[in-house]
């Protein structure tokens, strides 16, 4: 099997060394290639034994799946490029953010396999959600071959293409959301009076555990909170300060946004 990224920014990368992480595919068989920055892909040759090349025909040649891992405003420029040079057998999976199969297609003038696919960047320790959409032109078995591409750097979920904006804000963009929070968390704490590494690391190891026993258990994560609130106890407490602030409204206008924004670029 060939893999050929365009594009080795933060999610390709996530999802490659995912890949190579997962043993599913020999680095041999990874291409990739960008815009300009050759150092960035000589130290990805070096690190990971992944070929690159700057030829197109090179690239495309016996691909059977082609990322296009581009930023969406250079998407474009790359389709007029490779367009005369697209082979039968190319499968392209898209992690453009915002633009359709429609588009892809029309943009490409191919009537090709197409999928769409929004991963997280959390495909580096095998861990991503990752939604995916399909073109009517892919067939059963490369869908099924695709999803265990997918599934070797952490777990697919197929939705229809309009949904594919709810994915993005709530798994795709949701890591850095979490980050966030965390972010403020250690802040917070810090003003304790403990000194700040040891705040960093000990919300990290609490994050791992709690992550953990979220995988660890059956139970609902209302339930796992409500294991550890003690009437009269000091988790109430803390809870009791939280719930005068309206979390949920801004979780909810936070993932809005996300996904307005994600509307914004399909159009």
């Amino acid at each position: 099997m060939k893999i050929v990224f365009y594009g080795a920014g933060n999610m390709a990368s996530a999802i490659f060394e995912g890949l190579i992480s997962s043993s599913l595919l020999n680095s041999h068989d990874i291409y990739l290639t960008n815009r300009s920055s050759e150092n960035q892909l000589q130290d990805y040759q070096e690190k990971l034994n992944i070929r690159y090349s700057y030829d197109d025909i090179e690239l495309l040649t016996d691909a059977d799946y082609v990322f296009l891992a581009t930023k969406p405003y250079d998407f474009d420029s790359l389709a007029e490029r490779i367009k005369d040079k697209i082979q039968p057998g190319n499968h392209f999976i898209s992690i453009m953010a915002g633009i359709s199969i429609n588009q892809i297609k029309t943009k490409l003038q191919t009537q090709n396999p197409i999928a769409r696919i929004m991963p997280n960047t959390n495909a580096q320790v095998q861990q991503s959600v990752t939604g995916i959409t399909f073109s009517e032109s892919f067939d059963a078995g490369h869908k099924d071959e695709l999803f265990k591409i997918l599934n070797s750097f952490g777990t697919a979920l197929e939705v229809e293409e309009d949904k594919l904006h709810q994915v993005t804000a709530i798994t795709g963009s949701g890591p850095a959301f979490l980050y966030y929070m965390y972010e403020q968390y250690i802040k917070a704490a810090t003003k304790m009076g403990l000194d700040k590494d040891h705040v960093d690391a000990a919300v990290r190891n609490l994050i791992i555990g709690t992550g953990h026993m979220l995988e660890a258990s059956e139970l609902e994560i209302e339930q796992l909170r409500e294991n550890i609130t003690s009437k009269g106890g000091t988790t109430k407490a803390g809870l009791d300060a939280l719930k005068k602030y309206p979390v949920e409204d801004i979780f909810t206008d936070c993932l809005e946004q996300a996904i307005k924004r994600s509307k914004e670029l399909a159009d």
